[in-house]
């Protein structure tokens, strides 16, 4: 694969991972008290879902790189800023990086909806959120094959903001990715992007078996009181 150049993958609505309606409700604030979800809320979800139904626009750009030059030196220097990531990438010569994004509709209802209905604004938020997590997962594993049939390995990703991985390293990011002109996403001063259902990450390629880790990737994070951290089952 040509390093230089930014793939851009795009995905029909049957290509990503189904729905997973609990991981819905965890970003909703519910975190797994079932009790708190009435028939009510029921009925106002199914409606928020039948109304968002199609208007998610699935869009990857990643790009692969060697991790250091030929001298060993390395070439990237968001790469320096976190031992977490560090860790991650141990043996690792080469990273894929991509960004993600559902498009900017979303946004619309979400915002329309907090003028209107703070309940289904809530719901739909977190819709996205599902959503663009399912993309990721998606392309990780379309990756994972990829790469798995050149004999090497992937590690889990890693996006800027996630543990002690700065949020500033998006910059970099964004300029070795060009988003906004390969999938439409922008980044502002304050570090967020928009479309806001959109995420940034790095993978890393290495030669020999990477280390499972655990099935609950909240585990490896250190911010034990984040409001999305998902509950051991």
């Amino acid at each position: 694969m040509n390093e230089n150049t930014v793939f851009v993958k795009t995905y029909r609505e049957n290509e990503i991972l189904p729905v997973t309606t609990s991981e819905v409700w965890r970003y909703a604030g519910f975190l797994g008290d079932s009790s708190e979800i009435d028939g009510e809320l029921k009925r106002t979800f199914e409606e928020m879902q039948n109304e968002i139904g199609g208007i998610f626009s699935y869009k990857v750009c990643y790009r692969q790189m060697k991790i250091a030059d030929e001298k060993e030196k390395q070439t990237l220097p968001f790469l320096e800023g976190s031992k977490a990531l560090s860790k991650l990438l141990k043996d690792c010569g080469e990273i894929i990086i991509f960004a993600a994004t559902v498009g900017l509709e979303i946004d619309r209802y979400i915002s329309k909806q907090q003028r209107i209905s703070p309940v289904k604004a809530l719901l739909s938020n977190a819709y996205g959120a599902e959503r663009i997590e399912n993309l990721c997962d998606t392309f990780c594993v379309d990756i994972k094959m990829q790469i798995q049939s050149e004999n090497r390995f992937i590690t889990r990703r890693f996006s800027p903001g996630y543990g002690d991985f700065p949020l500033e390293s998006q910059k970099e990011m964004f300029a070795l990715l060009d988003p906004n002109r390969q999938i439409g996403v922008s980044l502002n001063e304050s570090l967020l992007m928009s479309p806001s259902k959109s995420v940034t990450a790095v993978m890393g390629i290495k030669n020999e078996k990477c280390e499972s880790t655990s099935a609950n990737k909240c585990n490896e994070c250190s911010n034990k009181n984040c409001e999305f951290r998902k509950q051991e089952t």
